[in-house]
């Protein structure tokens, strides 16, 4: 039977490598999500009459582009996401794989979505198909408003102490990345501007292929030296690695649930529970939750302070709680 301790030590550590971290945004960075979702709805609206056909074509443009903004895809992708279309012809950000397979002999690669938990597994077996190899792990951001998306994804960059964001969306990454110390725009998403001003750290490239030449002056730049011999990343859709975030927009039970499935349908034996502020209690619940239903129990329980944002836009310091849950074996 498993013991449980206590102690107060950061939970995320770096590769025994010691290689720095480049984080990479999965949608519209390496997955193409704007092109795949237009596709998806002009197949839907073949079915229609052609009035309506003709009237969905007046909001694409000359190039076949769709002019979405934010609440347009926010609203759209949720169907999507629940799509054959989905599943099987999403395609890969062309020259995405080519420019950051090479970069694995000097940074840990990860992938972050702020996709939904229900399309879980198709992201991790997506990302393993169209990148093989390439990543370490994926990290959810289990944010439910863009508001909270950004506070989220600092927090996430802050904790594993990422040295390179990626993405596209510059708004987003303007506020997300302040700390870390260089950030790549990677094209760009319809609803935000390209950079007017040059902003310390951070750099913005039309695609993938001008992407090469500013990711060697970084290698430069750090000093990095490449591994004599560079190890594939794991398989994703193994779920080896995962974390869970709790926050109050949702019940204990929704996590619950969540983790259950986990180690129930996906077979995982360790899922990483993390809430702050006032979601701590909520956290111990969902522990209780699995607990009760001889689901999971805890193994280890890490307690810590942090910034909720950065101290120039007043943040201050708030406690945090991780809880490392293992799955309970049923009896024969």
């Amino acid at each position: 039977m498993a013991t449980m301790t206590t102690t107060t030590t950061a939970p995320y550590r770096r590769s025994s490598s010691d290689r720095p971290i480049l984080m990479v945004d999965v949608d519209h960075t390496l997955a193409d999500l704007l092109t795949g979702l237009t596709a998806w709805l002009e197949a839907e609206h073949e079915t229609n009459t052609k009035d309506e056909a003709e009237e969905e074509k007046e909001t694409v443009s000359d190039s076949g582009t769709r002019r979405w903004d934010r609440s347009d895809v926010e609203t759209e992708r949720r169907l999507f996401y629940g799509s054959k279309h989905f599943e099987m012809k999403l395609d890969a950000v062309e020259g995405a794989v080519e420019v950051l397979k090479p970069l694995r002999s000097v940074f840990s690669l990860v992938a972050i979505t702020d996709r939904p938990r229900s399309v879980e597994k198709q992201t991790r077996e997506w990302l393993d198909h169209h990148f093989a190899g390439v990543f370490d792990k994926l990290v959810f951001v289990d944010g439910d408003s863009p508001g909270h998306l950004v506070a989220r994804k600092k927090e996430l960059y802050d904790d594993l102490k990422v040295k390179v964001a990626v993405g596209s969306d510059l708004a987003e990454l303007t506020e997300a990345a302040k700390g870390v110390d260089r950030v790549v725009v990677v094209g760009s998403v319809p609803w935000t501007k390209a950079a007017t001003a040059s902003q310390s750290g951070l750099v913005q490239v039309t695609d993938w292929s001008a992407a090469r030449d500013v990711f060697d002056q970084l290698v430069k730049e750090f000093d990095l030296q490449p591994l004599n011999k560079v190890f594939a990343g794991p398989r994703l859709a193994r779920y080896t690695d995962d974390l869970v975030t709790v926050s109050m927009r949702k019940p204990a039970v929704f996590y619950a649930n969540i983790i259950s499935s986990k180690f129930t349908v996906q077979k995982q034996e360790i899922v990483r529970l993390q809430a702050s502020e006032a979601a701590i209690t909520a956290a111990v619940q969902v522990a209780e939750i699995l607990r009760t239903q001889s689901c999971a129990i805890p193994t280890k329980i890490t307690t810590r302070y942090a910034l909720n944002r950065s101290k120039d836009r007043g943040g201050y310091r708030v406690p945090k709680i991780e809880l490392v849950l293992q799955r309970v074996v049923p009896s024969p």
